[in-house]
């Protein structure tokens, strides 16, 4: 489980800018904080007291100190990789993206905690002054996209400490690692990684059919941005697959610097189980003849897994492109029907 992730960070950044495409729907580009819950604040579990302070944070852009163990936290990254984790800490935010709203996994209670959501969509940054409005004593970048550069880091170390990670940087078991021992809930972060990875294994092991069998996953966005190969070797999605018992087609290795399925290329998605995540009008692809030629579509294996109508989004999608420590479990199990409708 603890296996490098060999990431593909133009792959997967497509992916993002895909999905927020999908789903931005008045995207503000410079987000407003917006409070949910007034008076409310930030909580942690009980310190298990073997993380000692004060502790340097160290990241690329300079050194910042936490003087004693945080109370106000503020998550300023909108793929929800640190937000997950902190929840599965039993950590609540003070400040958090308002993506999580996109996040199943998550039940209200997770989130009813929270002081200000700020209107967040993947890859955009919020504001420095709408951070300050929060009183952070701890400011999370995990996971950080690539706009975060110095100018960013400077306005943010004046306002807290800045605990940081660059996007791909760290599997989503060392990122709940290192948000737990920072948090002095190192034994915690261990259970709560050991838990998810137990959730696969025993998904794996329910379902020795997949076990040898290729898998590929294709999201469909809508006609004006097209198909894409979203299951090329290095990719968070190719990673959940294998977890699973999937191999990957060797055609897959085609995708791996560009996703853009062509008509020319149409052919080269065959697999045992594919997998179609659809959103918008997909039916300029999904009904095409060149597709209904794949043989796993003309042999009924492919499963088409669409938006959900009232939010607009493919939350199996989003999901798979932001695995964390509370994700994965969800998307394994997800992933594990669908792929049962497949390979019978």
């Amino acid at each position: 489980m603890h296996t490098p992730r060999q990431r593909v960070s133009r792959l997967v950044g497509a992916v993002l800018a895909g999905l927020a495409l999908i789903t931005a729907c008045g995207t503000s580009g410079e987000p407003a904080a917006q409070k949910t819950s007034a008076g409310a604040s930030a909580s942690l579990p009980a310190a298990e007291g073997t993380t000692k302070y004060p502790l340097t944070l160290k990241t690329p852009f300079g050194d910042t100190k936490l003087n004693k163990r945080p109370q106000r936290i503020a998550i300023v990254t909108a793929n929800t990789l640190d937000t997950d984790a902190l929840i599965a800490l039993g950590g609540t935010p003070v400040f958090a993206p308002s993506t999580v709203d996109r996040n199943p996994w998550l039940d209200d209670a997770d989130t009813a905690g929270i002081n200000t959501l700020w209107d967040a969509e993947a890859g955009t940054e919020v504001s420095a002054e709408s951070v300050a409005a929060a009183s952070p004593d701890l400011i999370v970048a995990l996971a950080a996209y690539e706009t975060f550069d110095q100018a960013r880091f400077d306005k943010l170390s004046a306002i807290a400490p800045v605990l940081y990670a660059a996007q791909g940087e760290l599997s989503w078991q060392e990122l709940t690692q290192k948000l737990g021992s920072t948090l002095d809930l190192t034994a915690t972060a261990g259970k709560a990684v050991a838990a998810a990875e137990k959730h696969v294994a025993q998904t794996r092991a329910a379902h020795p059919e997949f076990r040898g069998k290729t898998a590929t996953h294709v999201i469909v966005y809508d006609e004006k941005y097209g198909p894409y190969y979203a299951s090329a070797p290095g990719s968070d999605t190719a990673l959940l697959l294998r977890q699973l018992g999937f191999a990957l087609p060797k055609a897959a290795a085609k995708f791996t610097k560009d996703g853009t399925i062509s008509d020319e290329l149409v052919g080269l998605i065959d697999a045992d189980f594919l997998l179609l995540s659809t959103s918008g009008n997909p039916g300029y692809f999904v009904d095409a003849p060149l597709v209904k030629a794949v043989p796993a579509v003309a042999d009924g294996r492919a499963v088409i897994n669409p938006e959900d109508k009232k939010t607009s989004t493919n939350h199996f999608a989003w999901g798979l492109n932001v695995q964390s420590v509370l994700s994965v479990p969800w998307l394994i199990e997800q992933l594990a029907e669908f792929g049962v409708k497949a390979i019978r």
